[in-house]
């Protein structure tokens, strides 16, 4: 298989997963992102060789639903990322493995029992 055709490829594998492309950065970098809610979004930055992996939680919205607040109320501004961006394989079982474990650290949040 060609490099072009393994990156096609590739891409189709993300699109299963419910990735879409968004836009390309001025190196060239393709971002791509999925919204397994309205307040999650996951996204894969494809250089072609490998992947960055991250993620951000709309914090601010998620508890103003509840009618809770952060500080000021200031929603737009409350967003939940990760401290490091994980780097893996140009491969979808790779990215598949980091959405399950992210996911499945904040299915474990908490509040109720913080210290679990």
């Amino acid at each position: 298989m060609s490099d072009v055709a393994a990156q096609d490829a590739f891409l189709d594998e993300l699109a299963g997963l419910g990735f879409v492309p968004v836009q390309r950065d001025r190196r060239g970098v393709l971002q791509l992102a999925r919204t397994p809610n309205r307040f999650l979004t996951q996204w894969v930055h494809d250089d072609g060789v490998d992947v960055l992996f991250t993620w951000e939680f709309d914090l601010g919205e998620y508890v103003a639903e509840r009618d809770w607040q952060i500080g000021a109320a200031e929603t737009s501004l409350q967003v939940l990322y990760p401290q490091r961006d994980v780097r893996l394989p140009r491969d979808l079982e790779a990215v598949a493995a980091e959405i399950e474990r992210v996911e499945r650290q904040l299915a474990a949040v908490d509040l109720a029992e913080p210290e679990r």
